[in-house]
């Protein structure tokens, strides 16, 4: 069965994990923190369907958007 969409890659491999979400095709993930966020308008969050992402956190329901690549060291 086929995950939700990744806003990152565009397929449906966007699967539920215990701390959010995570694309299993590009390691895209959405964490979600234990405290709440606060409202506004913005880009859609996939895991409450509301348009209130800003710098990739979501004030709606705190869900906190990253890329999944590590910084390489010198």
């Amino acid at each position: 069965m086929p995950g939700m969409y990744c806003p990152n890659c565009g397929k449906f491999t966007f699967y539920q994990s215990p701390t959010g979400r995570k694309c299993t095709k590009c390691g895209f993930t959405a964490t979600i923190p234990p405290n709440q966020g606060k409202g506004g308008k913005g880009q859609l969050c996939s895991i409450c369907k509301r348009y209130m992402v800003f710098n990739n956190v979501c004030q709606n329901c705190g869900t906190i958007y990253s890329q999944g690549k590590t910084a390489k060291g010198k």
